[in-house]
């Protein structure tokens, strides 16, 4: 056991032996970043020090969490016994012989470092203890001891318990440095907390000591750099009237000079070295950090760091659109994000990430927004630092280390598919039609936990599957040059097995038989998804055998996320739909053909690809390319396994739906998704006193602000005034390029399925966004137009595949053009021009 370690030869990863703090003390003094030398007394040592203390455990389970006074005075009493013990003499002379290498007078700072301080996992930031200009073996080792005592700060121990942790996990490490007597000192971040910007940096500062600073009790100095040039583009110079100073034993305030009050404490030169400094620390972790700073005499020194994991929300379409493109009842909204809260927390965790305080996406007048600040957060991390193929070769042992879990991910999810699927064939027998309002809710809540734990990593794996495409994107530009990357990866990537494809090529089996029943093939191509009622399917046996072993197997596959929209099991005249598409489009072309040259691009185009790279890492890049396929066609796989849920959460809801319908509560079943879940909540504890009039009054409510919204235009974003209306004599549109080419054609709005039967051969789609279900409209349009996602999209890669043109993100473009307008699609420049009326 080791019990003290030097900050320049700790191991590394030992964040469950040095605590947070000095895990990241100990990587940044390695990197030669000028963190001043010190070593760890190691989580180790309080381990052996609390083998002295019998009654602890005792003493830990007699904490009363509900009665705060009383916490408090049982958490004082606590620290006290602990600061009566001893250390450990073994624990004791290692701090000795630690202390041997300074001269006797050298003041020391002494600092708590929790395994859950500064961590990824939990922001226990200023819940332990400090202490400053400590000097010589007996005061250094009182410190420790109350270090580790502090471990049991009344606010420390309820921070835990709020957090999830048990008492008994908590353990501590304490930070000894030389101790920098600094004449200004303050804390930094390398993005802006406040608004959330990634292109600005913050930095507070005083005189004297960082302490006052952090304390936030006097005013300071604050500025503001530009990331880039480090240039400040905003400072607010407070009135300094106290400071922190070192004294000889410990730390005081004492005033400011009044002629240095108002003055800056940092001039010119010194912020941009701080900034300086903050780019360099967010570069070494790949993520924007929280620093401590101090300058003495010339000397600029770092104290700690740590990963930012709280940042103010900006709320726009931009990442939810895709996702979310119509309103969501709020039923099914409040099912989903129990699953997405839990999946983000679990996947940052998984990915190594710090967690983000706050959800990704939340629900707005049944809207879904994406918190934009935390997409750029996720989307600036930066793990791999090569600039050159050199470079990469000498970073690629770190990689395999750090990113083991990439590959596995996948073998991890398939073993766990099972048991999901076991657990909903188990819910989806249960016998809804004999069971009490309050039952079918449990039933409804255990249908929630499964879907919940089968869904934890599957965010990973979309964020994964997203880095991955990005890094091979930027590697291929590092071998090929920028400008032959995006055809390269392309290539790189076609002919991915997705499950979206094979029930693509199913669908296409389907159309093609109907060419032996020539009058099926007529009807369907004309009327569409409407013959499903006229009773023509039952002409053709051998085809509706088929189609309803189609349904079967993949019935659950959805159109919208809401489950207040029927799946195709449910409602097949949107499979006949696409069917009709596909006749409309022609179905001459070999489907197994298709694919057959999709994987001779791959081929060709990997072959091609690393006879260009150097020897040494062809292998990585073998392996890059392999990742980057399988989790293309994991991401494709878990979506369409996660919509299973689909079909038996609307099922059991309807069956609520119709009890309370029974009940006089509710007009329809389906009026079940316009509560909210603590709406039925609160109904179920109150059945079968339920105030029916007040619940009837909350669905009447929630329907009518579910379909006041289906007919509103959602502002893109919720902090920015809407943009002006496009101007009505304005002929070019503006937005991202998707697929090359350019195509001029009328265009034809598609707003939600039902449009499918009327989409026109030959027309330019415009969509808020499309998905894998969506895919059979390509069959028969020339272009493509949406108003979210970018080059990476479903869309866009559809669309690339099909050789159509397509421009993404073409804000509000479903207002400004009309069925049947002409258009050119200029899917290389990223523009629509509109054409004048002939």
């Amino acid at each position: 056991m080791s019990f003290v370690i030097s900050l320049d030869q700790a191991p590394p990863a030992g964040v469950s032996v040095l605590g947070g703090k000095g895990h990241n003390l100990a990587l940044l003094s390695q990197a030669a970043f000028p963190v001043p030398p010190g070593f760890v007394v190691t989580t180790q040592a309080y381990h052996l020090f609390l083998k002295q203390c019998a009654w602890l455990e005792e003493a830990l389970a007699a904490l009363e969490f509900d009665d705060v006074d009383r916490l408090r005075a049982q958490c004082e009493r606590l620290r006290q016994r602990l600061e009566d013990v001893a250390l450990p003499p073994a624990v004791a002379e290692s701090i000795a012989a630690a202390l041997r290498k300074w001269p006797a007078d050298t003041a020391f700072a002494v600092r708590s470092s929790s395994p859950f301080e500064d961590l990824a996992q939990a922001a226990f930031a200023g819940q332990h203890d400090t202490f400053l200009n400590v000097r010589g073996l007996p005061a250094i080792t009182a410190k420790v001891r109350a270090c580790f005592a502090s471990l049991w700060q009344d606010r420390a121990v309820l921070y835990r318990r709020h957090q999830g942790y048990t008492q008994k996990e908590a353990r501590m490490a304490v930070v000894v440095q030389r101790q920098i007597a600094c004449d200004r000192a303050g804390v930094g971040f390398s993005i802006n907390p406040v608004s959330g910007r990634m292109d600005r940096m913050s930095i507070d500062a005083n005189f004297g000591l960082g302490e006052s600073v952090v304390a936030g009790e006097c005013e300071i100095d604050h500025f503001e750099l530009d990331k880039a040039s480090l240039a400040a583009v905003e400072q607010s110079i407070g009135h300094k009237s106290t400071m922190v100073t070192a004294q000889a034993d410990g730390a005081a305030e004492r005033p400011v000079p009044p002629e240095l009050a108002d003055q800056p404490s940092l001039d010119g030169a010194q912020l941009r070295a701080v900034g300086d400094l903050l780019k360099k620390v967010e570069a070494h972790f790949g993520w924007p950090q929280d620093i401590e700073w101090g300058w003495r005499e010339g000397e600029l020194y770092l104290f700690q760091a740590r990963p930012v994991t709280t940042i103010q929300p900006r709320w726009t379409r931009d990442e939810s659109a895709e996702r979310f493109p119509r309103p969501m009842t709020p039923l099914s909204w409040d099912f989903l994000q129990v699953a997405f809260r839990e999946s983000m927390k679990h996947s940052l965790a998984l990915m190594g990430l710090p967690p983000l305080q706050g959800d990704w996406f939340q629900w707005f007048d049944h809207y879904i927004y994406g918190n934009q600040n935390a997409v750029a957060l996720i989307a600036s991390y930066r793990p791999l630092k090569a600039r050159s193929p050199q470079e990469l070769v000498a970073e690629i042992p770190m990689l395999r280390q750090r990113f083991g879990w990439v590959l596995e991910l996948p073998v991890r999810w398939a073993r766990d598919l099972d048991r999901y699927l076991l657990r909903l064939g188990r819910l989806s027998a249960a016998p809804l039609d004999g069971m009490t309002p309050p039952e079918i809710w449990r039933h409804m809540t255990a249908s929630l936990e499964v879907a919940t734990e089968y869904f934890q990593p599957n965010i990973a794996i979309s964020m994964t599957q997203a880095f991955l495409h990005r890094l091979l994107h930027a590697l291929v530009a590092m071998v090929a040059g920028p400008e032959e990357a995006l055809p390269i990866v392309d290539g790189l990537l076609a002919g991915c097995e997705t499950k979206t494809a094979v029930v693509n090529r199913e669908l296409h089996e389907l159309a093609s038989l109907t060419g032996r029943f020539p009058r099926l093939a007529k009807a369907l191509a004309e009327q569409g998804g409407s013959i499903q009622d006229s009773g023509l399917l039952g002409a053709f046996p051998a085809f509706q055998t088929r189609f309803q072993r189609f349904l079967e197997d993949h019935g659950h596959r959805e159109m919208d996320m809401d489950y207040y929209h029927p799946t195709w099991s449910e409602q097949p005249s949107l499979v006949l739909d696409n069917l009709a598409l596909i006749l409309r489009g022609g179905v001459e072309e070999d489907q197994a053909a298709a694919a057959r040259n999709l994987r001779l691009r791959y081929a060709e185009t990997e072959l091609q690809f690393l006879s260009r790279t150097p020897e040494e890492l062809r292998f990585f890049f073998r392996e890059l390319i392999r990742l980057a396929r399988t989790y293309t066609a994991l991401d494709d796989l878990e979506h369409y396994q996660t919509t299973r849920i689909n079909p038996l959460a609307r099922r059991a809801a309807l069956a609520l739906g119709r009890r309370l319908q029974e009940r006089g509560i509710i007009d329809s079943a389906e009026a079940i998704f316009f509560f909210r879940k603590c709406d039925l909540e609160e109904l179920m504890a109150a059945f079968p006193n339920e105030d029916k009039a007040k619940f009837h009054e909350k669905a009447r409510n929630g329907k009518d602000a579910y379909h006041a919204s289906i007919a509103r235009q959602p502002l893109w974003s919720l902090d920015e005034a809407p943009p002006p209306p496009t101007p009505s004599d304005a002929r070019t549109l503006k937005g991202l390029p998707g697929s090359p080419g350019r195509i001029t054609a009328p265009c034809f709005r598609v707003l939600e399925p039902k449009d499918f039967a009327r989409f026109p051969k030959g027309a330019i789609l415009v969509a808020r966004t499309t998905n894998p279900a969506w895919t059979p409209l390509f069959y028969s349009a020339a272009g493509l137009i949406t108003e979210s996602g970018g080059p990476l999209s479903h869309g866009a890669v559809t669309a690339r595949e099909m050789g159509l043109p397509a421009v993404m993100s073409v804000r509000n473009v479903l207002q400004v053009l009309r069925d049947g307008q002409v258009v050119t699609v200029d899917g290389t420049r990223g523009i629509v021009e509109l054409q004048p009326p002939v």
